[in-house]
């Protein structure tokens, strides 16, 4: 499995790399084929890659959506792949796999936080939308996938895959 991790410095902060950079560190054993951060205003995103499935060999994270401006970092294997491919009107065309992680950012730009009602898998995710100012995070039904996360009000909330990452 891949691993997630991020920050939002609630009180305004900037988020830096150095700020994210060692959560992924940290987790690098979950992801050896790719480790990557994104940062932008007081949030930073940050991604361990595994591929595992086929569609996985096309995604590259944390992803920007050139449309909203959202960012998403996910470890998630979509069951329903071809039904919401269609309620999001999404077609493979020059790319060979849509990438789970395509498909689930797009199910946030339809669906809003609504999207989890949408998917069938195992998944965590986090979703950076600076429409609303919001930083969603959101784990599957059953738990498959593990989403630690500290929270210190109104200074910080911090996110990972494994537990060790927020230390």
């Amino acid at each position: 499995m891949s691993g997630i991790a991020g920050v939002y410095w609630l009180d305004g902060r900037p988020a830096r790399d150095r700020g994210v950079r060692p959560m992924v560190d940290r987790m690098r054993h979950r992801g050896p084929d790719e480790q990557a951060v994104w940062t932008g205003g007081s949030v930073g995103l940050g991604h361990c890659m595994l591929r595992t499935t086929p569609e996985s060999v096309h995604a590259s994270l944390p992803q920007k959506s050139d449309a909203t401006g959202c960012v998403i970092t996910a470890d998630a294997r979509i069951d329903n792949r071809g039904e919401l491919c269609g309620a999001l009107d999404l077609h493979p065309g020059g790319d060979p796999v849509i990438p789970d992680s395509t498909i689930l950012l797009r199910a946030y730009e339809k669906w809003g936080v609504d999207c989890v009602d949408h998917l069938l898998g195992a998944f965590t995710f986090a979703v950076w939308d600076p429409r609303a100012n919001r930083l969603f995070c959101t784990q599957d039904h059953f738990g498959v996938r593990q989403f630690y996360y500290y929270h210190q009000p109104g200074t910080l909330f911090a996110f990972a895959s494994e537990i060790k990452a927020l230390f």
